[in-house]
């Protein structure tokens, strides 16, 4: 575009480029009109933002300095700046800019929002995040439009005030149903689904509209993600259950008829939670994302490798039973560790998804925060898991004992071992302030003397305690597998 475009005219299409995710034509058009609106300070702006929004944040801090050089007293210019510096990483500098924008514009929204935004980039610690919300809140109230309400919901979630989250999702989502930042947002959200009815459908919409977007993209593939997971933990708690029956006094007959009704069972509930996910994700999607090398079909191998063992193990250990081990008891515990291997696979998938906008400087880093967060939110069921496993125990051991059960037991051993040594790999594999353990303790804590020391220590007590929990259960298993009841 060479010839002159009036500046209005200019900023008009910059933002239907923007709208349209058509950042680099944005930055080209706008780059091609330097000679004709060097002097105004709303160029310089257009041209920030947009460099920002291409990740050439050194170019985009120029920009913003020269808008803020012909116009010092607005706010937008230097609310540019400041999202230059956060590109770059230069939090403290971008926070106190947002600060200093905040005491000049008061009454401006967008100064409140950009404060918010820049302080849960940040996060050194909880109170970053709690002046986070206080900012976004008053952006609110300010102006209730859908960003606004998107970061109100968003740090409302980050300080764990779930039900303010949810109350500020229906809110938004009532004046604003087609949001995309709010529709994304619900899946972080407790009893978020409830809020916005099926995710996987309005996901597929948001694709629909524009199939570029990335965030709805990685979104809506993690739904076949879960999907597996949920199976390879029903496969466990199939295996976990097959090993209550067979410990109790009953005829072959019948303990073979329940290890069948069991698999059959199991078949079932696969066949009908496939169908009804596959029913509101775009056609073929599903099966899609399931084939895929790098996400689903190491997974879904797991899922159809560690069934096949289950049903096999529980035959012959129905068929053949008795205190020592045998072939069914040695294919039960296989099955633990494909399970356990497709959980694994599973988190990695995930994790990939989760980072796959970041940059390509802070994608690694981004990929460990997110798999270790994930991990040691996720231990509920794995504590059930092993309370089972005490209870089969007790069982097994008032029975006269069997095999079995100590093949039962030794599975939740083998999956606590493998969660738990992820964890501590992810632990150890970042140093310094970025340790998930340091940036956990300081997110939960009003700061407090050498954080991070404390935060390993947190970690250190943490994690020894979910390694005597793989010492327990993974030998009371071998010693009951090895007819140590009999």
């Amino acid at each position: 575009m060479t010839g002159i475009v009036n500046l209005n005219v200019l900023s008009a299409r910059f933002d239907v480029l923007i709208t349209q995710h058509r950042v680099s034509e944005a930055v080209e058009m706008l780059e091609g009109q330097a000679a004709h609106h060097e002097g105004r300070a709303l160029y310089w702006v257009l041209l920030g933002r947009a460099l920002s929004m291409n990740r050439r944040f050194d170019d985009a801090e120029q920009a913003a300095r020269r808008s803020v050089a012909l116009d010092p007293q607005a706010s937008e210019t230097e609310i540019t700046l400041v999202l230059a510096l956060l590109g770059q990483r230069r939090f403290d500098e971008a926070i106190g800019l947002a600060w200093s924008v905040v005491e000049h514009h008061a009454e401006e929204p967008d100064a409140h929002y950009w404060l918010s935004h820049a302080l849960v980039a940040r996060q050194r610690d909880r109170q970053d995040l709690v002046v986070a919300h206080q900012a976004a809140r008053h952006a609110l109230s300010l102006n209730a439009d859908g960003e606004n309400f998107a970061q109100a919901v968003r740090t409302a979630s980050l300080i764990d005030e779930d039900g303010e989250a949810r109350l500020l999702l229906e809110d938004g989502l009532a004046e604003y149903p087609q949001n995309r930042d709010l529709l994304l947002l619900s899946g972080r959200i407790k009893a978020g689904a409830k809020v916005v009815g099926p995710r996987e459908e309005l996901l597929g919409g948001l694709l629909r509209t524009n199939p570029l977007d990335t965030s709805a993209e990685a979104d809506l593939a993690s739904s076949s993600l879960r999907w597996v997971r949920e199976r390879l933990f029903l496969g466990w708690y199939h295996l976990l259950l097959f090993a209550f029956v067979a410990v109790l006094p009953l005829p072959t007959a019948s303990t073979l008829v329940i290890a069948l009704g069991l698999a059959g069972t199991y078949v079932l509930l696969a066949g009908r939670s496939y169908r009804r996910l596959d029913a509101v994700l775009p056609p073929g999607y599903l099966r899609e994302q399931l084939a895929q090398p790098q996400r689903g079909r190491i997974p879904v191998l797991a899922v159809g490798i560690a069934n096949v063992l289950v049903l096999a193990g529980s035959v012959l250990a129905a068929v053949i039973p008795g205190p020592g081990p045998g072939v069914g008891d040695a294919l039960l515990v296989l099955a633990a560790v494909v399970l356990g291997g497709g959980l694994l696979a599973v988190e990695k998938a995930r994790a990939r998804l989760a980072v796959s906008d970041h940059p390509d400087d802070r994608r690694v880093q981004a990929y460990r925060l997110v798999r270790f967060g994930n991990n040691a939110s996720s231990y509920r069921r794995y504590w059930w898991a092993a309370l089972a496993g005490i209870m089969l125990m007790t069982v097994t051991a008032s029975t006269t004992g069997d095999a079995t059960g100590g093949a039962g037991m030794l599975s939740v051993g083998i999956l606590w071992t493998i969660k738990t040594m992820d964890l501590l790999v992810l632990s150890v594999r970042t140093p310094g302030e970025e340790n998930p353990w340091v940036t956990a303790h300081a997110l939960t804590r009003q700061g407090g003397r050498r954080p991070a020391l404390r935060g390993r220590l947190m970690g250190g007590r943490f994690l020894l305690l979910l390694l005597f929990v793989c010492f327990f259960t993974t030998a009371t298993g071998a010693s009951a597998l090895g007819g140590g009841f009999t």
